[in-house]
């Protein structure tokens, strides 16, 4: 009894408060705590994810002798997968006399909420062939670990286990999870064709669909249903008006951007840090820059995602000081930099050739916030070191990496070498592009141009021969304008317009104003 007493109050003392208060009632009055008092001890820990308190709460139940209680250890089994404690948690499971649907289920999600998803969709395969139904929440558990696979094959499977099981097609959360995971997969018109046969569409539905259009490059159709969810009469929520943000920076969409934030402001989510984030980076691709810095200074509470997004904002648009500004201000609010946001300022650094400033926000990085150089920081500092025509130092600084330099790193150290000219250097990156991304189109273009730009018409052929034998086509050029509230978008030799000639003949109407030349285009179309 003495033990066990020692063992609550030392578990106590980690637990919130009420139910501190709970167990040392009990402890005072001499009771030993009974599997419901224990249960809340299991319910209270969970968020702590203490691995200590996990095996504290086990010693007790197996002293209390409650190991038969299937409802508490199914909870402890619970608490341990929330603690990553996985080994353990099917450790129970195996030892568990009766395994109903809840013990399946906790374990199914827990080991996708660990990414463990093949495990995850073989403990679905064994507990339906031990008879045990499924519940909505196994299969969302399941459909979680398709997302992370992107299983197309096992949701088709799941959906159709889901319309075979009575009242479960037309669950709600079903149908979300079904929704979300035909888009993780890419499949938009499975994903339509589920959106469109929802009885009740939510905003979670309404927002999977639109991000999913927006993940595969879509903007357009992403804003469309964006507009249909508002003349459906569901309400847009915060999570809705960023991702269509989003959308407007894809197309550069001024006009429509302002539409979106004057929205936002209607709707009172002007001081949501997500959106904000989304606005800022929205305004930062047109080139609002002084709109976005309008928004970033109203937010009232700004934490590192933010700062992150507008010093990255700043950069884009090549204001380096600026970008000192708010790196210098967010030691005043007291936000810690992280990882990404060290890359925004080392990006700002790059753009402006401030080499000086790179090296120490590099060095501060590691000395001082003690954050470890990725590949994206090193990149940065190649990056760095190449635009300002130090491509020996840029070389030897990959040489001496800790990392194995990734394409990303290659890649910056390429487009400096193509900038300054620079053959020799420029085919030991490519070599090493050539292994790591070997169907990038672009660097077999950068490096043919180079070849052409110094006359060696022999090498040049070699690569273009090299990327048509190997399939590897040049993805055309892009351009896109804004005219009467819509989008249009133009193509590298793209003759499909149904305007085509129209559009041909007031260009030649300009040439001719301008060079007297009565046809010149004639041979276009």
């Amino acid at each position: 009894m003495q033990r066990l007493q020692s063992s609550m109050s030392r578990l106590a003392d980690n637990l919130p408060t009420s139910m501190i208060a709970h167990c040392r009632s009990q402890l005072r009055a001499g009771n030993i705590p009974d599997e419901f008092a224990l249960s809340g001890v299991l319910k209270a820990s969970g968020p702590s994810k203490s691995v200590v308190n996990s095996k504290q709460i086990h010693a007790l139940i197996v002293k209390s002798g409650f190991c038969c209680f299937a409802v508490l250890m199914t909870s402890l089994m619970d608490l341990k997968l929330k603690c990553g404690s996985l080994s353990d948690a099917h450790k129970l499971f195996d030892e568990m006399p009766h395994r109903d649907v809840v013990s399946w289920t906790s374990l199914i999600v827990g080991y996708a909420k660990n990414e463990l998803f093949v495990q995850s969709l073989g403990l679905l395969q064994s507990m339906m062939v031990s008879g045990t139904v499924p519940n909505k929440f196994t299969f969302s558990g399941a459909l979680t670990a398709c997302s992370g696979l992107q299983g197309l094959r096992q949701c088709k499977q799941i959906h159709a286990k889901v319309i075979v099981y009575a009242g479960f097609s037309e669950d709600n959360v079903l149908q979300n999870s079904l929704l979300n995971t035909y888009c993780q997969c890419r499949v938009l018109d499975c994903a339509r064709k589920l959106f469109n046969l929802m009885p009740r569409k939510s905003n979670i539905a309404w927002n999977e669909l639109i991000c999913g259009y927006l993940r595969e490059g879509q903007g357009e159709e992403a804003l469309t249903l964006f507009a249909s969810m508002v003349s459906e009469g569901e309400k847009p929520d915060d999570f809705s008006y960023a991702i269509c943000a989003n959308a407007c920076a894809e197309f550069a969409s001024i006009r429509q951007g302002v539409q979106i934030h004057a929205c936002v402001v209607k709707s009172g989510f002007e001081s949501d840090i997500v959106t904000a984030n989304s606005l800022i980076d929205m305004y930062a691709k047109v080139g609002c820059v002084d709109s976005a810095k309008l928004i970033f200074y109203m937010i009232p509470y700004r934490d590192t995602k933010l700062c992150t997004a507008m010093i990255s904002a700043l950069g884009k648009c090549g204001l380096a000081e600026d970008c000192f500004t708010v790196f210098n201000q967010m030691q005043e609010w007291n936000v810690k930099p992280d990882e990404i946001t060290y890359v925004a300022i080392l990006s700002a650094c790059s753009h402006r050739g401030l080499q000086e400033q790179g090296w120490n926000y590099f060095r501060r990085m590691i000395v001082e916030d003690l954050i470890p150089a990725k590949q994206e920081h090193y990149a940065c500092i190649v990056d760095l070191l190449s635009r300002s025509g130090s491509l020996t130092q840029a070389l030897e600084f990959i040489k001496e990496m800790p990392l194995e330099p990734n394409a990303a790193v290659w890649t910056a150290f390429l487009n400096a070498c193509h900038l300054y000219g620079h053959i020799e250097f420029a085919q030991i990156a490519a070599r090493h592009l050539l292994e790591l991304t070997p169907e990038n189109h672009g660097n077999h273009v950068v490096l043919s141009n180079m070849h052409a730009a110094g006359s060696d018409w022999e090498w040049t052929e070699t690569i273009r021969e090299k990327m048509r034998s190997t399939n590897i086509k040049k993805q055309p050029g892009c351009s896109w304008i804004e005219v009467n509230n819509g989008v249009r978008v133009f193509l590298t030799a793209d003759r499909s317009h149904p305007e085509m000639s129209e559009l041909l003949r007031t260009l030649n109407g300009l040439v001719v104003c301008f060079t007297q030349d009565e046809e010149p285009f004639h041979h276009w179309y």
